[in-house]
């Protein structure tokens, strides 16, 4: 028999709770079987919960990996249950898949189930067919998207259908905590002292700890788990398709599995990672360090090799315009007992939280003030834009409305500087972050816990060949954390 490949996409999570894969197979199979053809199981490419509407062609991994084994392979023909498996953009399948294979495989054949004939882009009855699957789906989406809009605002709230994140389970149209939860707690924590994404992947792979999709767990796994606010008991729904882009955000939502002050630190120490570079570097202090004699950052420099079976470390801070260099192990030696002394006598003092209460307080001041100014700016703008209108001035109307715009983005994005000043005073507030510091010992800190320090409470090192280190520590820890990008947007 002629060998053949067969396509099925499951467009959405509800769809893995029926049975749309074994549907599609069955009907794809028992089509070969009428056609002479036979799909063996390797050949059938499975897309699953990929979007045929919101994602072109060229976008689905599994359709364009079809391709690529259609070409190696020289097999010509694959079956598809029906058009909408192809597209539903009504274009980009013609577009990104059938012409380009064409050109590479002039007898290609595209068979869907529900037609005798191959498909064929320039029949018209094929073209009316993709038409209506986008134009169903694209009624499907006005409709999804409103019903979600009035399940957002209605009174009585619950959480919408949608994927129950790992660590829950939902009862009820609510969320609430599984047996994976303290995994959640566990993968948090680690981060909040630094230990990598990847590292923590390998740490749950090694305890043979199932992860989201009962796979090998990996960095990404790790990275959206990290970036989801639904664990600190936030509801948060981002709706981008109506014509007005809305956001819904619903604090106490249900049971967070995480203290908001452990995500602030894990977005803050994801922040610093991206500053001053990878947090288990062997070089503690690299970005903090400064010649006195030129004002340059010392960079690093890694001779280490391995022979017989014996490593040889040969690790430098290097300043390459004055052209020396020093040991790392003889720097580490003078300054990491100085900076854990520093920061234990830091968390201890007992003016510290009144001072950056105080501080966080001015900030947060000076954050209204800004807006404040901005709105009477806007009101001046648009005073502007109404005699300008009068007068029939389109160009200085247009100047007018475009000044509005500008100033207020400015005035949603202090608004989120703000909300994160507040999630830095209720850090403040609940001592969980400065408790963590209280008793530091140098032989019992992993290398990524000792950069993380160091990142948080070094500003500054002055190094010069001819005289001693000076550390310069931050006057205000929480300054450094409100300079970060992550924390301004």
């Amino acid at each position: 028999m002629t060998l053949a490949f067969g396509y099925i996409r499951r467009s959405s999570y509800k769809q893995q709770e029926n049975n749309s894969v074994e549907i599609q197979k069955a009907h794809i199979l028992e089509y070969a079987s009428k056609k002479g053809l036979s799909v063996p199981e390797d050949f059938i490419i499975i897309e699953d919960v990929t979007s045929a509407y919101n994602k072109r062609a060229n976008q689905r991994k599994e359709l364009m990996r079809l391709k690529e084994m259609m070409v190696e392979t020289k097999i010509p023909t694959v079956i598809f249950y029906e058009e909408s498996r192809m597209d539903r953009t009504a274009y980009t399948f013609v577009l990104d898949f059938y012409r380009p294979l064409k050109e590479v495989i002039p007898d290609i054949l595209v068979y869907t189930t529900n037609s005798e004939n191959p498909f064929n882009p320039d029949n018209e009855q094929n073209k009316i067919a993709l038409l209506l699957y986008r134009q169903e789906s694209e009624i499907k989406s006005r409709r999804a998207v409103g019903n979600l809009i009035a399940h957002l605002e209605a009174e009585e709230k619950t959480r919408p259908g949608s994927k129950v994140p790992f660590g829950y389970k939902q009862v009820n149209k609510m969320l609430t905590p599984n047996e994976d939860a303290e995994i959640v707690s566990f993968i948090y924590y680690l981060h909040s002292w630094g230990v990598s994404m990847g590292k923590i992947a390998s740490i749950l792979n090694e305890a043979e700890i199932p992860s989201p999709s009962g796979k090998v767990w990996r960095s990404s796994t790790i990275e959206n788990i990290l970036k989801n606010p639904v664990y600190t008991g936030t509801l948060l729904w981002d709706i981008q398709k109506s014509k007005s882009e809305r956001k819904y955000e619903f604090q106490d939502f249900h049971e967070p599995l995480i203290e908001r002050s452990l995500k602030l630190i894990s977005d803050i120490n994801i922040e610093l990672q991206k500053k001053y570079g990878r947090l288990d570097t062997p070089f503690l202090f690299l970005n903090k360090l400064t010649c006195t004699d030129c004002g340059n950052n010392l960079s690093n420099q890694n001779g280490s090799t391995k022979r017989n079976g014996i490593s040889y470390l040969y690790q430098y801070y290097v300043c390459r315009n004055c052209n020396y260099k020093i040991v790392i192990d003889e720097l580490h030696e003078k300054l990491l007992p100085e900076t854990f002394k520093h920061v234990q006598s830091f968390v201890a003092e007992n003016t510290m939280e009144t001072t950056l209460a105080v501080y966080l307080t001015r900030f947060q001041q000076t954050i209204k003030k800004n807006i404040a100014d901005l709105k009477n700016s806007i009101d001046k703008a648009h005073s502007k834009g109404c005699i300008a209108k009068e007068q029939g001035d389109k160009e200085l109307e247009d100047a007018a409305a475009f000044l509005q715009l500008k100033y207020q983005a400015s005035i949603d994005a202090l608004g989120s500087y703000s909300k994160s000043v507040d999630e830095l005073k209720g850090t403040l507030n609940s001592d969980f972050f400065f408790q963590r510091f209280n008793h530091l010992l140098d032989d019992s800190l992993a290398t990524s816990e000792k950069r993380l320090i160091i990142l948080y409470f070094v500003d500054e090192i002055l190094i010069s060949p001819e005289k001693p280190p000076k550390l310069i520590f931050c006057e205000n820890f929480f300054q450094q954390l409100l300079t970060l990008d992550k924390l301004q947007k």
